[in-house]
């Protein structure tokens, strides 16, 4: 009798939930800004991002439009590229939208972005008196 090892599901440490951004926003601060650059569009700062999606001012882009992009974090990380599907235009005139088209290493990327946000919001509220 031969047995044979079932091959492991290479699974990701996180899933990007798709549509509906049902994870935990973090919100940029002002003196390190996350840029957005939309293909043939303005620069924009974004208003919050979380593991699969981003938020970022209107400027006449129609709900369920799909669009080319460059995202960048940080100063010290290099812009990346990818694409952002608007799936709502809220009462704000701010852009609800899903990233997509992106490596596992940009995922990673954006992860460690909102965890180090997350760590910096709490100790933030630890430390108010």
């Amino acid at each position: 009798i031969l047995f044979w090892k079932k091959k492991k599901e290479e699974k990701k440490m996180f899933e990007v939930p798709e549509g509906n951004r049902g994870s935990y926003r973090v919100y940029p601060s002002d003196d390190e800004p996350i840029l957005i650059k939309i293909k043939d569009g303005k620069t924009s700062k974004a208003i919050d991002i979380c593991a699969g999606g981003i938020s970022f001012p209107n400027d006449n882009y129609d709900k369920g439009s799909t669009h080319d992009c460059k995202i960048k974090l940080s100063r010290d990380v290099e812009p990346f590229a990818a694409k952002v599907i608007i799936h709502k235009i809220d009462d704000g005139n701010v852009c609800r939208c899903s990233i997509t088209d992106t490596t596992d290493e940009q995922d990673d990327m954006v992860h460690h972005y909102v965890m180090e946000r997350q760590k910096e919001d709490i100790i933030a509220k630890k430390t108010k008196f």
